[in-house]
């Protein structure tokens, strides 16, 4: 990375990608099994080894597309060797508002002394009570007595895989966000401690705030970054998706217009099923005027929100003007939407294999799954650059190249 550019900003999809926090798979997801796949959001069981594997060559294909590919885990380490950041995410993690005061008080006193590789395996994997034993832990809690010595006494987090989610940077601000769903909750913690004290988001140079929209009581005000879409510099497109409620968009729409991160964000109503639980998997930006769009996805309503003076307003427009919505909202006369000419049955499948969930490392050049054949072939026939990777096990978890990776920096080129 060179030392002229900007430690973060993101201001679009499609600029040159320079920074991006990926999460190669661990050991979290070797705790799901035919039982728990469900509880933990998955719908299958992956094999982890391939997984790795293929994640590996996903992050070499950034970095040599020119961009810092930061693993999660080495920041969160490097996060857990300074003391004051190590006590407030465990503080935060074990709390007895969760555990119960004598659990949390256990759990704290096992953990807090460990390295912190380890402490970061256990963050991320969870732990059983049988391996809180062999930690020492003292298991005074009824709760702990309780349990079997399989039982996980603190969750594993598999969904860490997709980054995208737990927070979105907009201009140089990031959004941490709270997630929907219980199963993950606990990952915005992990990004939170990692903005406010990591060298490289919290040094002396003052680089970016952080917008703490992951507070809010409830899951009505949830919002993905799977949903957040950086239509052009001051404008933020949002889903109202199945894990994206209105609330959770007025929030952060709030937030950020008053902060300046944005001028306009576009809410689009999208239908709420699983296939299509973020906007981005419906959807996604491949240069300046183009989006890739999912065949059977109906015209959607949106709503523009602004700030007039210390007051939200909103203007509701039709589904028959979406298109047109969204070109005003990347600066263009009209909107180039790459739709592949499937039938119903191949468009389905190629959808719910991430065909649209491409990430622009470049305006004209994404990365996407080679499993999506029919999509990539149709792209590269509308002049855009398919870098192709392999998603047989990565893809089984129900995320594409763009929902794997959170960008930190994108540089402004001319094209």
């Amino acid at each position: 990375m060179s030392a002229t550019l900007p430690a973060v900003g993101v201001h679009d999809e499609v600029s040159p990608l320079r920074r991006v926090i990926v999460h190669r798979p661990g050991p979290e997801l070797a705790r799901l099994t035919p039982d728990t796949h469900d509880d933990f959001l998955f719908d299958e069981v992956l094999w982890l080894d391939r997984a790795r594997e293929e994640h590996d060559a996903f992050s070499a294909l950034l970095r040599a597309e020119g961009a810092d590919a930061l693993l999660l885990t080495d920041l969160l380490r490097e996060v857990c060797e300074i003391p004051e950041a190590r006590s407030e995410l465990l503080a935060e993690t074990l709390s007895a508002q969760v555990f119960g005061d004598i659990a949390a008080q256990d759990l704290t006193e096992a953990l807090e002394a460990l390295p912190s590789a380890a402490l970061v395996d256990v963050l991320m994997a969870g732990i059983t009570r049988g391996e809180l034993e062999a930690l020492g832990a003292p298991l005074r809690s009824i709760s702990l007595q309780m349990a079997a010595p399989r039982d996980l006494v603190l969750d594993p987090l598999p969904n860490h895989l997709f980054t995208r989610d737990t927070s979105a940077w907009i201009g140089g601000a990031v959004a941490v966000n709270r997630m929907r769903l219980p199963a993950r909750r606990r990952e915005s913690a992990h990004l939170r401690m990692i903005y406010r004290h990591h060298p490289l988001f919290a040094g002396a140079d003052g680089t970016g705030a952080t917008l703490h929209t992951d507070g809010l009581s409830g899951a009505r005000t949830a919002v993905e970054g799977g949903d957040v879409m950086l239509l052009s510099e001051g404008t933020v497109a949002i889903g109202l998706s199945e894990r994206t409620g209105a609330a959770g968009v007025e929030r952060l729409a709030g937030t950020i217009l008053a902060d300046g991160a944005a001028e306009r964000v576009i809410a689009i109503a999208m239908p709420h099923q699983r296939s299509m639980m973020h906007l981005d998997t419906v959807m996604t930006v491949v240069d300046r005027e183009s989006m890739v769009r999912f065949g059977l996805l109906p015209a959607l309503e949106t709503f523009e929100i602004r700030r007039q003076g210390d007051r939200l307003v909103t203007r509701a427009r039709g589904a028959d003007e979406m298109d047109a919505v969204l070109a005003s909202a990347m600066g263009v006369p009209s909107l180039r939407v790459l739709t592949p000419p499937l039938d119903e049955y191949a468009a389905a499948r190629e959808q719910w294999d991430d065909g649209c969930n491409v990430l622009a490392v470049a305006p004209g050049r994404v990365i996407a799954y080679e499993r999506a054949a029919q999509t990539n072939d149709y792209l590269r026939g509308e002049g855009v650059e398919v870098l192709e990777i392999a998603g047989g096990e990565l893809g089984r978890g129900r995320g594409g190249p763009r929902c794997m990776s959170c960008p930190v920096l994108r540089t402004p080129s001319q094209d």
